[in-house]
This record gives C-alpha cells, sequence and structure tokens, in this order.
C-alpha cells in the first residue's frame, strides 16, 4: 500500500514538476522528495511559500491535531487536550 501525503497530492492536481516546488523552497529536489515521502517537516516559511503556490491557506499545511490516538484494542482510546501526560497514579 502506498500513502500519499497531502504535499505531493496539492503538487500532483496543481500539475507542478518536483523540480519548480524544490526552487521555490530554495530547497534540493533530494530533501523536497523527502518532504513529500514524510520524512522531513516544513517550516512555517515553506509554509507560506507552498501556501502561495497552491493558493491555500498556509496554516493548513502546520496545523497540529489537537487529539492524541491510541488504537490498542480493549484500551483504545481518543484524547482531547492541549497538553497531556499519562503516567501511574501515585496514592496521595
Amino acid at each position: 500500500m502506498q500513502t500519499t501525503t497531502l504535499y505531493k497530492e496539492l503538487r500532483l492536481k496543481e500539475e507542478i514538476s518536483v523540480d519548480k516546488v524544490a526552487t521555490e523552497l530554495n530547497i534540493s529536489v533530494e530533501d523536497y522528495v523527502a518532504i513529500e515521502n514524510g520524512q522531513l517537516k516544513i517550516n512555517y516559511k515553506q509554509a507560506g511559500i507552498l501556501g502561495d503556490l497552491y493558493n491555500i491557506d498556509p496554516t493548513l499545511l502546520v496545523q497540529t491535531s489537537g487529539s492524541i490516538n491510541y488504537n490498542l484494542g480493549t484500551y483504545s482510546r481518543t484524547i482531547y487536550a492541549d497538553k497531556y501526560f499519562e503516567g501511574e497514579e501515585k496514592e496521595r
């Protein structure tokens, strides 16, 4: 199964080459391919450039989820929190 990242989907939809996007971001083609493969993350400046290139809100490219998903069978749950710590409960 092959997954496609949002970056790749946007680039293919706009029919823009990897070379063009890498040039716009002022990075190597290899680094951009690593971004598309999910191996590297973009920074805010790069998100702004991609937002302009694809005519979208750049914050959509750098948002983080407000939830944590644990898929562990019986103990599956979704936690909605900005800060979350899970540890052993201690008696007081």
